[in-house]
């Protein structure tokens, strides 16, 4: 569907696809009225051609961090803790925590870690994949590697609170495994396990039927690959849809990247926080989660994000597991202050725009997403299309 002024959107989305950058890709724009504008190109996978279709199940990665800041953020609302809780009052493993020095050695932190430390990654934590350093190596050799982590909810946990953090907590900016350890933190404060608190509190309360830590049997035929980047059309995937980790439960459901989801379902889950809740959160506590929670109202660069992800984070504050646009003039996006949103390492992107009351969910099947420059294009088309 074709609504007049999404042209560049069509256009970009449907380059990347002829280009052979994205073996497939889904961008979708709604608003209260519903969804305004949706294209859809390419193949579920290059090997058999499957087109790319409405319900494709596509894995989201770090798109599942926002769900886990809604869990938590329930459990806020039900009193079971507060945002400055140490977060050895349920794990407590991380009283004793050390801060790792230039040396290599260890001093006493002077803060002690805190949920909202975690849910704005400022815990000093961090996450293989996106970082070099004498940390992650630690994570390595102690198997910690994110998502592809070996173990238990309660393994993982105890492995991380083993050893240092990288700096101060609330003193600087760094992705990391926070999200897995607040799941952790969920089912020690909501009695359950992580996976099933997020399917009866969560999804089914959404209706959100396709979203979960891995792909059913009789759903296999609407999963799709993932491809490496930079791509030529011709690259073998990295993930194939009938040979992929994600058709098996996993080791420990990932709070910071292991869900997959569809269109339809990021959609509610993203509406949801445009309506102010729906009854899973109070309307005041999602306007917690998007406003910026960094020291002193400051953005993302001057918390030591020079760049992340390919892209540049003037202008950009955080929120609970969410950035947010703090200074629109510095971030560039084309869109008004208050936007909020999140990706995901395969290439997906989700953002609301409370101001235009819309939301727009770029979901596609490449790593490293860095290797196109597309979600800040994506969200200029965006606006451009509201603007009409």
């Amino acid at each position: 569907m074709t609504e007049p002024g999404f042209q560049s959107f069509d256009r970009l989305l449907a380059g990347h696809v002829r280009d052979g950058k994205l073996a497939g890709v889904i961008g979708c724009v709604a608003d209260d009225s519903g969804v305004r504008h949706l294209f859809m190109d390419g193949v579920k996978d290059r090997e058999s051609g499957r087109p790319m279709t409405r319900d494709t199940i596509f894995r989201i990665y770090s798109m599942t961090k926002p769900v886990t800041g809604v869990a938590v953020m329930m459990l806020r609302d039900e009193g079971r803790f507060e945002l400055d809780t140490p977060v050895s009052d349920f794990l407590p493993a991380f009283r004793d925590l050390k801060v790792l020095q230039p040396d290599g050695t260890t001093r006493p932190a002077k803060t002690p870690m805190t949920i909202r430390h975690l849910l704005t990654h400022t815990a000093g934590l961090t996450l293989p994949l996106s970082y070099d350093g004498p940390l992650a190596d630690m994570y390595r050799n102690a198997g910690l590697e994110g998502m592809r982590s070996s173990g238990s909810l309660t393994d993982i946990a105890d492995r991380l609170a083993a050893l240092p953090v990288d700096f101060e907590p609330g003193t600087r900016w760094q992705y990391s495994m926070a999200q897995d350890l607040l799941g952790r933190i969920v089912e020690v404060a909501g009695g359950q396990r992580f996976d099933r608190f997020l399917e009866e509190r969560i999804f089914r309360p959404l209706g959100m039927t396709d979203t979960g830590f891995h792909v059913p049997a009789p759903k296999k035929d609407r999963f799709c690959s993932v491809y490496p980047a930079p791509d030529d059309g011709t690259n073998a995937p990295i993930d194939r849809w009938d040979d992929s980790r994600f058709l098996a439960p996993p080791d420990f459901p990932s709070g910071g990247g292991g869900l997959v989801s569809t269109l339809d379902d990021y959609l509610v889950f993203a509406r949801m926080l445009m309506d102010g809740g729906r009854g899973l959160l109070a309307a005041e506590t999602v306007a917690e989660m998007t406003r910026n929670h960094l020291p002193g109202g400051c953005d993302m660069a001057a918390m030591g994000v020079e760049e992340f992800s390919g892209d540049r984070w003037e202008g950009f504050g955080f929120g609970l597991t969410m950035s947010v646009v703090a200074d629109p003039v510095k971030a560039s996006t084309g869109g008004p202050a208050g936007e909020y949103g999140w990706s995901g390492a395969a290439g997906t992107f989700f953002f609301n725009a409370p101001e235009h009351r819309a939301t727009a969910v770029l979901l596609t099947q490449y790593m490293p997403s860095k290797a196109y420059p597309l979600r800040r294009p994506f969200r200029e088309a965006v606006y451009e299309g509201l603007a009409r």
